[in-house]
C-alpha cells in the first residue's frame, strides 16, 4: 500500500498498487458475465411480445441445432404460410409434451405432417391445427445448456459453469480501488499531480451485472421461480430448426442425400465450358456453343442464400444451351423427378424450355428424326408447364405467370400414381398419367424442341400445334440447380423440404 496526503483536505488516501493480474481477471470476468447477460437478454426480451422460449433437449433436428439451444416461437401463425418452416406444438401422442419440428405438408383433412430434420421419416402422428403453439422465429445457441445438464444429471458441467460464474463475479468486484474510508477512489490527488496510470486502468466500482446474471440464471437453470419466463423455460422441446439463421441447412447436401441421377449446380465462373455434376455420378453438362460471355452470363446472385458461392447462369442468345456431355444415349425413365430453379424478368414474354429429355443430343429435330418430352417449360405468359407425351400431350400448369424477376423452383414428378407439378415446394397440379414416351436420348437444360406443344400455350412465341417442323424454344433467362432423379419420384414432403432448405 502507498499512503498519499491530500494537500487540500489533509487526509491520507490509501492507494492499492496497480495489478496487471487483477486487471486481467477483471476483464475476463466481465466478458464472461456480459456474454451470459447478452444471451439472456436476447432470450428474454421477446417475451414482452408474447413469444415463447423452449429449451432443446434432444437431437432430432441436428446437425443444424444441438441440445441446449433455445428457440423462441411467436404465437398464432397462419398455418398455410408455415409449410417448410419450424413450428412448436403439443404432440398428440404424448400428453404435456411440446415438440418443435418442421411442418412439411398439410393433409386433406387439415391435419399437419411434421418431421425432425435428422429423422429419416415424418412423425407418425398427424398434428391437429389447434395443437400448434407457435412458429419458430429466433434461435439462441448454448444458453439452455445449464437446463439440459440439470435435467440429465450432468452435475460436473453444471458445477463448472457455476464456479466460473462465481469466479467472474469475484474478479469483477475485486477490480477496483478504495481510499482509507473504503470508498472507490475517484479523485485526483491535486490539480498539479499527473494521473496515476493504475487509477485509470485498475479502478472499477462494483458492477451490478453479476447480481443481474445470478438473479436470472439461477431460477432459469433450475426451472423454478413461477414467473412467466421461468415457467416458459421449463417447457422442453425435442429439438428445433432455425428459420432466420439460414446456414443451418444446405440445399446441396439435401439433394445429394436423395441420390440424384445428375445435378448441375451451374456455379461455374469465367468461360468454363463444362457444367460440373455434383451428384457424384460424373454426368457433366456442356455449355454450348461454348461457355463464353456471348452465350452465358455468370450470375452472381443465384437461387439460394445458403450456398457459398451462390451463382447461376443466364442464357444470352438463341443458341445457348446446356447438353449432356456423354455421347451415349440412355433409356428414358418412366419414374423420374426433374427440378429447375429459374428467374425471368417481368418483361420476358418469349417462354422457353427449362429442362427436358430429348433426342438428338444437341440441336432439335422434327419427330420423324427425334423425340422430346419429360420437360418443364414456360409459355409466353410466364406460366410454367410440366409435360410428357403419351399418344397425346399431357401437361400440368402453374396457372399463374412466374416471370416476376424472382427465383422459383419447379419440380415435375411421374410414377405409378401419376404426374405432379410443384412450384416453390407446393403442389399446383396432378393427374393419373403414368406413362411417357418410350425413347432413348439425353437430358438438357435451357433449350429444346417444343414443336406441337402450343395447343395450350399462352402469349408470344407460340410453337403451334403442328409438330411437323422443329421449334427450338430457348429459355433466355436465368437457370440454377438443374437436377434429375431417375427411378425416383420425390414425395410432396421431400419437395417441400428441399424448397425450405435453400
Amino acid at each position: 500500500m502507498t499512503a498519499i496526503t491530500d494537500p487540500i483536505r489533509s487526509e491520507v488516501l490509501i492507494h492499492r498498487p496497480y495489478s496487471r493480474a487483477r486487471l486481467t481477471a477483471g476483464i475476463l470476468g466481465r466478458a464472461w458475465l456480459w456474454f451470459w447477460a447478452a444471451c439472456l437478454a436476447v432470450t428474454l426480451v421477446p417475451l414482452v411480445f408474447g413469444w415463447h422460449p423452449y429449451v432443446i433437449v434432444s437431437g432430432s433436428m441436428e446437425p443444424g441445432i444441438d441440445a441446449g439451444d433455445v428457440v423462441l416461437a411467436s404465437p398464432d401463425p397462419v398455418i398455410e404460410d408455415t409449410i417448410g418452416r419450424v413450428i412448436s406444438f403439443e404432440y398428440p401422442a404424448r400428453a404435456d409434451f411440446v415438440l418443435t419440428h418442421r411442418l412439411v405438408s398439410i393433409n386433406e383433412d387439415g391435419t399437419l405432417v411434421t418431421k425432425g430434420d435428422a429423422n429419416p421419416t415424418v412423425d407418425s402422428v398427424p398434428v391437429p391445427r389447434e395443437s400448434v403453439t407457435g412458429l419458430g422465429r429466433l434461435l439462441v445457441q448454448f444458453v439452455g445448456l445449464p437446463v439440459v445438464w440439470y435435467l440429465t444429471g450432468q452435475w460436473l458441467a453444471l458445477v463448472l459453469v457455476i464456479a466460473l460464474t462465481v469466479g467472474a463475479v469475484v474478479a469483477t468486484v475485486a477490480d477496483y480501488e478504495t481510499d482509507n474510508r473504503g470508498r472507490p477512489w475517484r479523485r485526483r490527488i491535486d490539480q498539479h499531480q499527473p494521473r496515476d496510470p493504475s487509477r485509470l486502468l485498475g479502478r472499477r466500482a462494483p458492477s451490478i451485472v453479476p447480481l443481474l446474471v445470478l438473479a436470472l440464471a439461477v431460477p432459469l437453470a433450475l426451472g423454478g421461480g413461477g414467473s412467466t419466463s421461468a415457467a416458459a423455460f421449463t417447457a422442453t422441446s425435442a429439438n428445433t430448426g432455425d428459420t432466420w439463421s439460414v446456414p443451418n441447412w444446405s440445399y446441396t447436401d439435401s439433394v445429394t442425400g436423395l441420390a440424384p441421377y445428375l445435378y448441375w449446380k451451374l456455379d461455374e465462373t469465367g468461360n468454363a465450358g463444362t457444367a460440373s455434376d455434383s451428384s457424384g455420378n460424373g454426368r457433366a453438362g456442356t455449355y454450348s456453343p461454348n461457355g463464353q460471355a456471348a452465350n452465358f452470363t455468370r450470375v452472381a446472385d443465384g437461387a439460394f442464400v445458403t450456398d457459398t458461392p451462390d451463382r447461376a447462369v443466364a442464357l444470352v442468345n438463341a443458341n445457348s444451351c446446356i447438353y449432356t456431355s456423354s455421347n451415349s444415349a440412355i433409356n428414358a425413365p418412366q419414374v423420374f423427378t426433374i427440378i429447375a430453379w429459374f428467374r425471368a424478368p417481368s418483361s420476358y414474354a418469349n417462354g422457353g424450355k427449362l429442362v427436358g429429355f430429348e433426342r438428338p443430343r444437341t440441336g432439335v429435330s422434327a419427330p420423324t428424326d427425334g423425340a422430346y418430352d419429360r420437360h418443364i417449360y414456360m409459355d409466353g405468359q410466364g406460366r410454367v408447364w410440366f409435360g410428357v407425351y403419351n399418344n397425346a400431350h399431357v401437361a400440368l400448369s402453374s396457372g399463374i405467370g412466374l416471370n416476376n424477376n424472382q427465383w422459383h423452383m419447379a419440380v415435375g414428378t411421374q410414377d405409378g400414381s401419376g404426374m405432379r407439378l410443384y412450384i416453390d415446394g407446393v403442389q399446383v397440379g396432378s393427374n393419373g398419367n403414368t406413362v411417357a414416351e418410350t425413347q432413348t436420348g439425353w437430358w438438357r437444360a435451357g433449350c429444346g424442341n417444343l414443336s406441337g406443344w402450343g395447343d395450350q400455350w399462352g402469349g408470344n412465341n407460340d410453337p403451334g400445334a403442328d409438330s411437323a417442323t422443329a421449334q427450338n424454344r430457348p429459355f433466355q433467362a436465368s437457370l440454377d440447380e438443374i437436377t434429375v432423379f431417375s427411378g425416383t419420384a420425390l414425395t410432396a414432403q421431400q419437395v417441400a423440404f428441399l424448397y425450405w432448405a435453400r
